[in-house]
């Protein structure tokens, strides 16, 4: 019986050492530790059960016991994803490869108040106050704002902001794509009912007829307001994500102190 026991011990630590030197040998034991498989800002794949992710390589670390290790940072998602994985775990990167894209939006609940609270726009009170009384005028009594502006429209309000900073930040950028977002939100999320009779009869069917060029401050403000429930559909991470947010807040402080230059009187 001893003997038997003895066996059955054998075959079980043979079994063990054999499966820890199959996992070794994939994770790249018995490489050469001064050749890495992959360097330092490579970029890699990573499938994780139905899904691939790309990721880039941060460090590199050789393990006599367990080979080769690399600490992966996956490519539009936040930092706090960043992990350590074995060689076995990476792939090389393949162009046409089906990849995972980064959302804010995650299945956990916390996730998803996480990225709400980050993209959060921070509204001046007086153009909170401005937005209530707008809409008790729009929709209590059926006053609508006098469009199209004749001056201070979404576009020439965005000009003159980038007049005012540096051109080394990248302001520019920034208004030509609140301007793109502006024309392609007006009509799905910008408007008060009582408006969509309005927007058809000063847009109509003409292409060229930007809305940029034909709202103004009223407008645009809501378009911030509406920018929290967009921007968690972006690929920033938190930290472009932040700076993204400050840099909005500083245009609404912008509108906020030449607020009685553009706002009509309704």
């Amino acid at each position: 019986r001893n003997q038997y026991l003895e066996g059955q011990r054998a075959t079980q630590r043979a079994s063990e050492a054999e499966a820890m030197a199959q996992t070794m040998v994939a994770n790249g034991a018995g490489m050469n530790p001064s050749e890495s498989p992959y360097s330092e800002g490579d970029k890699v794949i990573i499938p994780q059960q139905s899904l691939v992710y790309e990721a880039k390589v941060e460090k590199v670390q050789f393990d006599a016991k367990f080979g080769w290790k690399y600490f992966v940072h996956y490519m539009g998602w936040n930092k706090k994803y960043d992990e350590w994985l074995p060689y076995s775990s990476l792939k090389e990167f393949d162009e046409n490869a089906k990849l995972t894209k980064p959302s804010w939006k995650k299945t956990k609940k916390v996730e998803d108040e996480d990225s709400e609270s980050v993209a959060k726009i921070p509204l001046p009170n007086p153009l909170k106050n401005r937005l209530v009384t707008e809409w008790d005028a729009i929709t209590r009594e059926s006053k609508l704002v006098p469009l199209p502006k004749e001056k201070h429209t979404v576009s020439q309000i965005l000009d003159s902001f980038s007049d005012t900073v540096e051109r080394r930040e990248p302001w520019a950028e920034i208004t030509d794509g609140l301007k793109d977002y502006f024309d392609k939100s007006l009509k799905a999320m910008l408007l008060y009912p009582q408006e969509v009779a309005q927007a058809g009869e000063l847009l109509g069917s003409d292409k060229d007829t930007r809305p940029r060029d034909v709202y103004g401050v009223e407008h645009l403000v809501r378009l911030f307001v509406k920018l929290p429930d967009i921007l968690p559909y972006t690929n920033m991470d938190d930290e472009s994500m932040t700076q993204l947010i400050a840099r909005l807040s500083t245009i609404l402080n912008f509108v906020k102190d030449n607020a009685d230059d553009l706002y009509s009187v309704l």
